[in-house]
């Protein structure tokens, strides 16, 4: 009880925030309704503590708890729908002789909760109205609408490249059995939801318009229509990402090229234990290649390209490589449920899963059950159990065991990965191959790689012992809840305000960090 009470002096320590607010006592039952259905609308969820001020932060205390209990129970049954809180009941807690009431809201269950006729939403420290961009992407986050399947009207046919095309008709009439019932490509690609047939307002006339799945799986170039459609890359040699990024490359191009791409980059730093078996040699990489390129494909898949800004991240560290992906499991999908095996995960872009199985690479063989695949080839390989977590996005962490394996004794080597030139890349050109010596070839019209290694330009920072280590508990603190702020980095280590704008700013400055929001409620997050 003692540490719980605890955790509660340092949540209001810390200042309201998205997650948590403060009132000194209840406000009217229409306002009170309001404030708890943003936090209900929030993927976090939130905390309402009523007794505390909200100005200073300074406990007061009620006189009346009970009566605030029954006005956040009344607040919730006016919300639509009735929203529950954790635990079922808001909680009366005494802290140093004052009373003080905690309520909390779960993380959304996937529902789209309003109050007096008004959908909101928990932004910084406000509860705003959600516009109708919000809305969207709320209902296209929970899979309530298919944005893989919506025409793009900016695009045309030709905007499709149709080589590509003509390969996956030749190839899935083998996987069939027989030709294809669709007259020619474009019937096909309407059969497959990769393109629709539009009337044109002004003349009455049909336009047949590629899909969104259609452009990321066809397109000649998607990074036009979708700039969020990419991977970002980043190598450190450390294991925290504390000192400056030694590579990092964005990867564009249909889906296909872009988990080639992927590929080509993990393979090249990923090392590569050899050991002696009878006369033969055999090579382990320190991460299952076929692991990782699982990983990839379901970042693709699975995640939620109506997110505007986001794209996925892969980070490879000296110890791991963590993938975050844009967008959460489908609602009444569990963490817990998919690696037991109880239940198959649902792909968020079906239209996108079913013609990825089917193309040539056969990218997705094991639909629906990747989880449950990763955490049996890294169990066989006696490595670290994955970890899946979500904060606002999926990321998944595999961790590589070198260490282990290079103190088999007399056994076994490590052959470590060695970075390719830049040279071999062109800013925004088709990259056909690396360098030969690599062994790594991508496809031809393979999109486009722009490597952003650090320029001369970018400020060196020398890092002192003791900020080091304040900045590997901020990338973890990062790691472990999706973000940082000025003031979590303050509780953290204990600097002060300026202290620790100018260490947070050291990481944005060398690549670890990116910054987003103003003021206050500024985050950094990875």
């Amino acid at each position: 009880m003692a540490s719980d009470l605890d955790t509660l002096r340092q949540l209001i320590a810390g200042g309201e925030n998205d997650t948590v607010e403060f009132k000194l006592n209840p406000p009217r039952l229409s306002e009170l309704a309001d404030r708890v259905c943003g936090f209900a609308n929030s993927i976090r969820g939130g905390k309402l503590i009523i007794g505390v001020e909200d100005k200073t932060w300074e406990i007061k205390g009620l006189a009346n708890p009970s009566q605030a209990v029954d006005d956040l129970l009344k607040a919730a049954r006016m919300c639509n729908p009735p929203l529950q809180y954790a635990g079922g009941s808001p909680q009366t807690i005494d802290l140093d002789g004052r009373k003080v009431v905690l309520a909390v809201v779960p993380p959304n269950d996937g529902l789209l909760y309003q109050s007096s006729g008004v959908f909101w939403l928990r932004i910084g420290t406000h509860t705003v109205p959600m516009q109708a961009a919000q809305v969207s992407e709320y209902l296209h986050r929970q899979g309530l609408l298919s944005w893989e399947t919506w025409p793009n009207e900016r695009a045309t046919m030709q905007d499709l490249d149709q080589p590509r095309i003509d390969r996956y008709l030749e190839y899935i009439s083998k996987v069939v059995g027989r030709a294809s019932r669709a007259r020619n490509s474009e019937d096909l690609l309407i059969l497959q939801e990769c393109a629709a047939r539009l009337r044109d307002e002004n003349t009455g006339q049909e336009i047949l318009r590629p899909t969104n799945a259609g452009l990321l799986l066809f397109g000649q170039a998607p990074r036009y229509f979708y700039p969020q459609a990419e991977i970002v890359c980043t190598y450190y040699q450390d294991d925290s990402g504390v000192r400056r990024y030694d590579d990092r490359r964005i990867i564009s191009g249909a889906l296909t090229d872009q988990i080639e791409q992927a590929m080509a980059f993990l393979r090249l730093y990923t090392p590569v234990a050899a050991r002696i078996e009878g006369f033969s040699r055999v090579e382990e990489p320190s991460i299952p290649l076929e692991v990782l390129r699982e990983a990839v494909v379901n970042a693709i898949v699975h995640r939620d390209y109506s997110l505007k800004g986001e794209a996925i991240r892969i980070f490879y560290y000296s110890d791991r490589v963590e993938i975050h992906n844009p967008g959460l499991l489908m609602p009444g999908l569990t963490i817990e449920d998919l690696k037991a095996g109880r239940t198959r995960s649902k792909p968020r872009n079906p239209v996108m899963a079913s013609i990825l199985r089917d193309m040539p690479g056969s990218y997705m063989e094991r639909v629906g059950t990747g989880i449950p695949f990763m955490l049996n080839v890294m169990h066989h390989y006696g490595l670290p159990t994955p970890e899946f977590n979500q904060h606002g996005e999926f990321v998944v962490t595999l961790w590589n065991n070198l260490q282990r394996k290079s103190n088999i004794s007399g056994s076994s080597s490590v052959v470590p990965a060695r970075p390719v030139s830049s040279s071999n890349f062109q800013s925004e050109q088709p990259v056909k191959e690396l360098e030969q010596k690599e062994r790594i070839v991508l496809p031809e019209n393979a999109g486009a790689i722009r490597v952003l290694n650090p320029s001369p330009d970018m400020p060196i920072v020398a890092v002192p012992e003791e900020r080091e280590q304040r900045l590997r508990l901020a990338l973890e603190h990062v790691r472990k809840n999706g973000f940082i702020t000025n003031k979590h980095y303050q509780q953290l280590t204990g600097v002060s305000e300026n202290t620790a704008t100018r260490d947070l700013e050291i990481l944005v400055a060398q690549g670890s960090l990116v910054k987003s929001g103003k003021g206050p409620s500024r985050r950094y997050g990875l």
